[in-house]
């Protein structure tokens, strides 16, 4: 269901960002210092709640770049021309300006553009706390906006003020009932992750098959994470296109450091993460920490080698490339792999199968008795080592959650049980189950005398022994005579 989109415009480092965090009641929106920090458009949803705090009407609000009709370089054109279209498809404006700075001839600028679409719009006045005497420049009343609201964006002073000065200009109204069609859960979010300048933000646009994140070939375009939302059949995702990552030796900017965190962040809170390899560079170092950051937060990865178009190809390419990226990522063999173009669109629509099925396996939930089936058939296979001279006894196994699928063993010991076989039982549950493409989290905690195994002990002496197929132990039938 379609719901009143209202717009936040206004030169560079006016508060912007901040008051869109404050409306939204989030921090999606990345806050510095530096003017020119937000560069894509960031889409937050506002819910309106009457006097007594209940929900009583729903919006979604642009955060745009700074408009700056004066710069001619590459990234204030692409900043000012995406502001310019979520302002033309806004239902309403609120044109900001710095209160404390005063009156520019940019702000001038801005206001007779809006007010030429003819659309409803609102000048907001902020960094109220920054005026003096309380009150703004009298030239700010002389721009010709009908309607004016001094705010604080930092503080919050006049927010709510405007708030209701919004939901009277909204041409119409939507309930938050009426824009529950897709919960949040019902949502599979996939983030696209890389190094700087290998076509994250052109991928982003090509899925999406819109411009919404800015692109250019200076590295470093994108600062923010950007979210957006879109429907494919009967499924929803959401794509987070994110700022590139680079080493930890570079990133020196206080403005990239945060961007970096976003970046992580993003890889979260999402399902899967796309990571973007550039096909005329290959795998680099960075690459293998990129991915290991998205494995340290859980999500599941699949490889993309981008810009495949511009590669010199034979019958081989593609084949020694993928066993060159296999190498150099060795602890993504479960990860699949595809080859693909964002500037041609070759083979990116294949992305969404695949992301099915790494998303898929991602929340998959194996039951109890699956887990001991299984755990009965590994030792059966291959016995745990010991540990200081002490067998390891493996009692039960059971699956403790999922996104990724996290598995906890019950033994007689807390842990101690070598990394190589840890790595037997994940490979031998992907072999299993199928877990393509995400992490998988093993556990090893000793069992207590008072959460005795479920399973009956001669079972459990089976599955310790050596499986499922053989008698129990002499010692355990005397016990059940001796019950008897």
């Amino acid at each position: 269901m379609k719901l009143p989109l209202v717009a936040i415009c206004g030169r560079p480092n006016v508060g912007k960002s901040t008051l869109f965090n404050r409306i939204t009641r989030t921090r999606a929106a990345l806050i510095h210092d530096l003017p020119g920090m937000t560069r894509d458009l960031s889409y937050g949803r506002v819910v309106c709640l009457d006097n007594s705090g209940v929900p009583v009407e729903v919006f979604d609000l642009i955060d745009t770049g700074g408009l700056n009709y004066e710069g001619q370089d590459v990234i204030t054109l692409g900043i000012t021309r995406m502001a310019e279209s979520a302002i033309k498809e806004a239902h309403v404006i609120l044109l900001m300006v710095d209160g404390h700075a005063g009156f520019t001839t940019g702000d001038a600028e801005i206001a007779q553009r809006v007010l030429r679409l003819g659309k409803p719009a609102i000048l907001v006045v902020n960094k109220l706390d920054g005026m003096k005497g309380g009150a703004p420049d009298g030239a700010f009343y002389e721009l010709g906006f009908e309607e004016m609201r001094m705010v604080s964006s930092t503080h919050g002073d006049g927010v709510a003020d405007l708030l209701e000065s919004v939901r009277s200009a909204l041409p119409f109204h939507r309930t938050p009932e009426e824009a529950e069609e897709h919960h949040a859960s019902d949502e599979l979010r996939f983030a696209i992750i890389g190094r700087p300048n290998v076509g994250k933000s052109s991928m982003a646009n090509c899925l999406l098959g819109f411009e919404r994140s800015l692109v250019s070939e200076v590295a470093g375009t994108t600062r923010d994470a950007v979210d957006a939302i879109f429907k494919r059949g009967d499924k929803v995702y959401r794509l987070i296109d994110t700022a590139g990552i680079r080493r930890k030796g570079r990133t020196s900017q206080g403005a990239e450091i945060l961007s970096v965190l976003k970046a992580k962040q993003a890889m979260a809170r999402a399902d899967v993460s796309l990571l973007l390899i550039d096909a005329l560079e290959g795998v680099t170092h960075q690459d293998a920490v990129i991915a290991g950051y998205a494995q340290d937060a859980g999500a599941a990865v699949i490889l993309a080698v981008n810009k495949w178009d511009a590669v010199e190809k034979d019958g081989f390419t593609a084949i020694q490339m993928e066993d060159h990226i296999r190498r150099e990522l060795g602890f993504l063999q479960h990860a699949p792999m595809i080859f693909i173009s964002a500037l041609t669109g070759q083979r990116v629509s294949r992305l969404f199968n695949l992301i099915d099925e790494v998303a898929a396996s991602h929340s998959r939930r194996i039951s109890t008795g699956e887990m001991n089936r299984f755990l009965a058939e590994t030792v059966a296979a291959m016995n745990p080592p010991a540990v200081d001279g002490k067998l390891p006894k493996l009692f039960y196994m059971a699956q403790v959650g999922v996104r990724p699928p996290s598995f906890v063993i019950k033994a007689n010991i807390c842990g101690g049980i070598h990394f190589s076989y840890l790595r037997y039982m994940e490979n031998r549950l992907r072999d299993e189950f199928g877990f393509i493409g995400t992490p998988i989290r093993l556990s090893v905690q000793k069992a207590r005398k008072d959460n005795e195994p479920a399973m009956p002990r001669a079972r459990v002496r089976r599955i310790l022994d050596v499986g499922e197929g053989l008698k129990p132990s002499r010692k355990a039938s005397n016990r059940k005579k001796t019950r008897k």
